[in-house]
């Protein structure tokens, strides 16, 4: 059995269990075995826009300046940071790029300053030889930009956790409420039993099913694929379960995808123990994608 998280704006992959497969009487049991499944960790959303001013104080000459900017501004976007290589605006967070010289090594400073005018995050990055920094090679500012790019990303995350953390409304500090469309396309009564049993198995403490979309902070809906048999007699067929999880904006933040093969046939009638079983690690399989979302498993940046 596979479980497959797929983020919106991450890099997409998959996360393949081994399930343990027993004979229950005469149904199988391909969801038996991991009740849960580890979702890959989205990108936690940034500031709404991050200035980037160039640096005046990096020990670069201005044109080197300007270029080093814009291969920061470049790999930024690529980790979906709304980067802009413009001066600090009113009502912006920015970054403040300094630069030192040890030795003979070249260190920057990156820092993330509020629309307030306080640096709420502050790291130093790579040292550089301080030959090359000051020849400003092509190829070594934009290795730097896409190195410095990843602590930004990181001290972003770092904020929003601390954020998150602080404010009584955040999902991080009252249960999340989610909204169940049910299940659809499934044969026999497999429709009613998955429904039947995500809504017991969801629910956690953390996760509270509600019978109506107004306020629902996430929309999980479900849906059944399965193939014709490969042969007539003694064949199996290819189920695929795919749970999608949508925010309160109506856009996807992850889907959880089921698949296996079972006998032909075997689902046509009641599903029984296999809804249990796939309702328990689709239910683990949710719970991870909405935490990933909320920013849930990322700690606030020491000292911010």
């Amino acid at each position: 059995m596979r479980l497959i998280n797929r983020p919106r704006l991450a890099a997409i992959a998959s996360v393949c269990l081994l399930a343990m497969l027993s004979a229950c009487g005469d149904l199988p049991q391909p969801f038996a075995g991991n009740p849960g499944a580890t979702a890959l960790r989205l990108a936690v959303p940034p500031p709404a826009r991050l200035d980037i001013p160039t640096p005046t104080g990096a020990l670069l000459a201005d044109p080197q300046a300007h270029v080093w900017t814009n291969a920061l501004v470049t790999a930024l976007l690529q980790k979906e940071v709304p980067a802009v290589a413009q001066p600090a605006r009113r009502g912006d967070w920015h970054l403040a790029v300094k630069a030192r010289l040890h030795g003979d090594q070249v260190i920057p400073t990156y820092q993330i300053v509020s629309p307030g005018g306080h640096v709420r995050a502050s790291q130093d990055g790579t040292p550089v030889p301080a030959g090359a920094w000051v020849s400003a090679d092509p190829a070594l500012l934009a290795g730097n930009a896409q190195l410095a790019a990843v602590q930004v990303n990181t001290m972003l995350t770092g904020i929003q956790a601390e954020q998150a953390q602080t404010d009584p409304n955040s999902l991080l500090n009252r249960p999340t409420r989610v909204y169940f469309t049910g299940v659809t396309g499934a044969p026999g009564n497999g429709d009613i039993e998955l429904a039947r049993q995500l809504a017991m198995q969801l629910p956690d403490g953390r996760n509270l099913l509600q019978t109506t979309p107004k306020d629902a902070d996430y929309t999980v809906g479900g849906h059944v694929s399965i193939s014709k048999p490969d042969r007539p007699k003694d064949g199996v067929q290819h189920i695929e379960i795919v749970w999608t999880v949508q925010n309160a904006k109506g856009h996807e933040a992850g889907k959880a995808t089921q698949l296996h093969d079972v006998p032909a046939h075997s689902l046509d009638g009641f599903w029984g123990n296999v809804a249990t079983d796939a309702a328990q690690e689709a239910a683990g399989g949710i719970r991870e994608v909405i935490a990933n979302n909320e920013g849930r498993p990322h700690p606030p940046l020491p000292g911010s």
